[in-house]
């Protein structure tokens, strides 16, 4: 099985991961006797078909994907991708595959009517132990991570929008319950035929409800006319009960803290998202 280049080099700072990719997968087929087709090129984590299943690898580091497998079993197949198995030793994971399996973002369709109609469905409040981690945890690691990038990166945004995220990262509610996702977005909603679609890829936290519209207003952003399509996903994500305020500011501020890699610096596009909620 050869790697795909996209996996090879996001992760090329775990080479010993890299290395063990095709035993760790050869493993998991003879676990779940598995017939493996060609991996997909996606650079976050290593996803293979096979027949009706898919089989995915998370890299060690990727720590928003510790609990993706412990997600989806929580949501038993209501608008998300079942879950068949899991090895969390390996980080692996098996999951029923989408077919046809067409992205959200690529239909014709009217993404935002969907995502509508998937989210409460998705909503769970764990009533007794869980494994996930918490968003005010996270924010109050971002609140001192962001800035302190910020000036390592020569501050290459206003001091106002720095302010703005970590006021949103200090005020982040410690008693919110909510299973929630960092990255659903169009990208990561598939044309499937057990459902019309179905959520993948989930990166789960407990807090906010706000936080599962981040991704959706990330992308937003890519459109032609962004602020507008920005304030349209905002009401959209109103009407099922999001509040508006802490939709924008939570925009805000995760585009920040998602925006920085450890070798390459900030990148422009996320400053741009941060930038652009900001002034929607």
């Amino acid at each position: 099985m050869r790697v795909p280049d996209a996996v090879s080099d996001e992760w090329q700072h775990e080479p010993e991961w890299l290395a063990a990719l095709p035993r760790l997968a050869a493993e998991c087929a003879e676990l779940w006797s598995l017939d493996l087709e060609t991996p997909i090129d996606t650079p976050h984590s290593l996803v293979i078909p096979a027949g009706e299943v898919v089989l995915k690898l998370n890299a060690p580091s990727h720590f928003e994907a510790d609990h993706e497998a412990e997600a989806l079993a929580r949501w038993r197949g209501a608008g998300a991708v079942q879950l068949l198995a899991r090895d969390d030793v390996r980080r692996a994971l098996l999951c029923e595959r989408c077919r046809p399996g067409t992205r959200l973002s690529d239909a014709s369709v009217d993404e935002a009517t969907v995502v509508a109609e998937l989210l409460p469905r998705l909503e769970h409040e764990p009533q007794s132990a869980h494994p996930f981690r918490l968003l005010a945890d996270e924010a109050q690691r971002w609140a001192e991570e962001v800035p302190r990038r910020c000036r390592l990166g020569g501050e290459p945004f206003e001091r106002s929008l720095l302010d703005f995220a970590v006021a949103v990262f200090l005020s982040a509610e410690p008693r919110a319950s909510h299973l929630v996702n960092q990255d659903l977005h169009g990208g990561n909603v598939l044309r499937a035929e057990r459902e019309p679609w179905l959520l993948i890829d989930p990166k789960p936290l407990i807090g906010e409800r706000e936080i599962d519209g981040v991704g959706v207003l990330r992308n937003a952003v890519t459109h032609a006319d962004s602020s507008v399509s920005v304030r349209r996903w905002i009401d959209v994500l109103h009407d099922v009960g999001f509040d508006r305020d802490r939709l924008r500011g939570w925009g805000v501020a995760h585009a920040l803290a998602w925006g920085w890699h450890e070798e390459r610096g900030w990148s422009p596009d996320s400053v741009e998202i941060a930038q652009t909620i900001f002034n929607a």
